[in-house]
């Protein structure tokens, strides 16, 4: 009976996949193959199983890690943004004091100050 049972085994993943729950059972306790292999899966999902929860840690942890650095990097752009224009406005008033306009370069300019083109 176990040459017929192996000659009629297609193998373990065409069995799960063709067979309903009772003859993949049945199936399985006539051939050790299949029963080996699905032994191996069984570890597998086993593990598959105990890893689930610490997974679903690992992305939670780092959903939040995203998170805190996005505030991070806003708060950040926030409170700094403002301080280096401080000294943008400082430079431009250095340079506006230190530079000569175009009326005290002698050139000609109009009742506004505007440079006079004829």
């Amino acid at each position: 009976m176990d040459e017929q049972n192996t000659k009629q085994c297609n193998g373990y993943e065409a069995m799960y996949t063709f067979l309903n729950d009772e003859d993949f059972e049945r199936h399985l306790k006539e051939c050790p193959q299949c029963a080996k292999e699905h032994e191996k899966m069984q570890k597998v999902s086993d593990l598959i199983q105990e890893a689930k929860p610490y997974i679903k840690q690992k992305r939670k942890n780092t959903r939040v890690l995203v998170s805190a650095a996005a505030f991070f990097v806003a708060v950040f752009a926030t409170l700094s943004v403002p301080l280096c224009m401080v000294g943008i406005d400082a430079y431009d008033n250095l340079v506006a004091q230190n530079t000569m306009d175009v009326q005290e370069l002698g050139l000609p300019v109009d009742e506004y100050g505007f440079l006079y083109i004829e």
